[in-house]
């Protein structure tokens, strides 16, 4: 099988969860024997170019710049397909991880060539329908990918749901596969007795701001804990945060550290108290899995996709928005040291079940599927 892959975030070219997903999905269907060519921008390329990955991994780098580049991102399908004419070939399939890629994936594909299309996100969903044109026309581009492809992947139920009460017409060409994980060989160490972590984007809808005031609920009870969060947003979201922690006297207690690598990421979850994901809405909750994956103990709202990869069996969960339920869960972690370590044992033998080596079989099936 020979599997054309448009991605925006690919290995080093990696700014959140999609592009840890899409890292995931060609490494584990390259060790199962399927060739694979991979396009993806580069922003500290100047000049394109090829390397190998894997077994049978093949990467066009692109420089992330206007000569590839246009209007709301999209590739200029006419300059990749001159400079590059061994892409216009006989793929089984053209598999889709990204928008702006779907140009390119109409022209290769000639109604002939299967597109199947990985939602990350519902965009309309996740960006809450916004006006601006600029958005509204990235809404329309996805929502035509959806219409044009072949199968349709969705990262979980409650992203089904969505696309049921939206475009009901495409169910019977869509397929839920959980994203996977690679276990670490890192373990959390239970010592840390009050600092929680958060791992991810800082946007509104991931809860953060829940989690600063159930803080100062915990610190009006005479409590003091500390809040580590990792992760990057826009500077006048994150000037919002740190104002809104030193209105509530938290400054000396929620510490920001910006983007970092994953290794530094897992070095973070080793030593947490317990790794929380307060998100409003979520369409997975991969940082979870990731967490479960070292025994770090997790405290989740049960927010859309998060509440199918972490149930009260394997961490403390709360209603999503309910700032007092949150507050009640972070003073069980610390008062409870024999429950984190059952969460941590728990969640480790949860997130097993989504090694990618797991679940390769039922990605491999899908693409069986849709090549036929």
């Amino acid at each position: 099988m020979k599997i054309l892959s448009l991605t925006n975030e690919f290995e080093e070219e990696s700014f959140g969860g999609a592009g840890t997903a899409v890292t995931g999905i060609v490494h584990m269907l390259d060790r199962v024997g399927v060739q694979q060519t991979v396009i993806v921008p580069r922003s500290d390329w100047t000049v394109p170019g090829w390397v190998l990955r894997g077994q049978q991994i093949k990467v066009l780098g692109l420089p992330r710049n206007s000569h590839y580049f246009g209007f709301l991102g999209m590739i200029k399908v006419d300059v990749v397909c001159q400079e590059f004419p061994e892409l216009s070939q006989a793929w089984d399939i053209i598999h889709s991880h990204a928008i702006n890629f779907t140009p390119l994936a109409y022209t290769l594909s000639q109604g002939v060539i299967p597109i199947f299309y990985s939602v990350y996100s519902f965009l309309r969903k996740e960006l809450g329908d916004r006006s601006e044109p600029d958005l509204q026309a990235q809404f329309k581009i996805q929502e035509e990918l959806l219409m044009r492809s072949q199968r349709i992947h969705l990262i979980s139920q409650s992203e089904r749901k969505y696309l049921a009460s939206r475009f009901p017409e495409y169910l019977p060409k869509t397929e839920v596969l959980p994203l996977g994980i690679t276990i670490p060989s890192e373990r959390w160490q239970q010592g840390n007795t009050n600092g929680f972590l958060y791992v991810g984007r800082l946007l509104d809808y991931k809860g953060i701001e829940d989690l600063i005031k159930a803080m100062s609920i915990m610190q009006q009870s005479g409590r003091q804990i500390h809040l580590n969060i990792v992760g990057k947003g826009t500077d006048s979201y994150e000037g919002f945060l740190k104002q809104l922690a030193r209105s509530l006297k938290l400054g000396a207690y929620v510490q920001f550290y910006g983007r970092v690598t994953n290794a530094e990421v897992r070095r973070w979850m080793a030593r947490a108290t317990s790794l929380v994901v307060p998100s409003r809405r979520e369409a997975y909750g991969l940082v979870a899995l990731e967490g479960m994956a070292m025994g770090t103990p997790i405290i989740a709202s049960n927010a859309g996709g998060l509440a199918e990869v972490g149930s009260n069996a394997c961490a403390l969960t709360f209603e999503a928005g309910n700032i007092a339920q949150l507050s009640v869960a972070l003073a069980s972690a610390l008062d409870n040291p024999s429950l984190l370590r059952s969460l941590s044992v728990k969640g480790r033998e949860n997130a097993m079940r989504f090694e990618w080596g797991r679940l390769a079989p039922r990605y491999l099936s899908c693409l069986e599927q849709v090549r036929r």
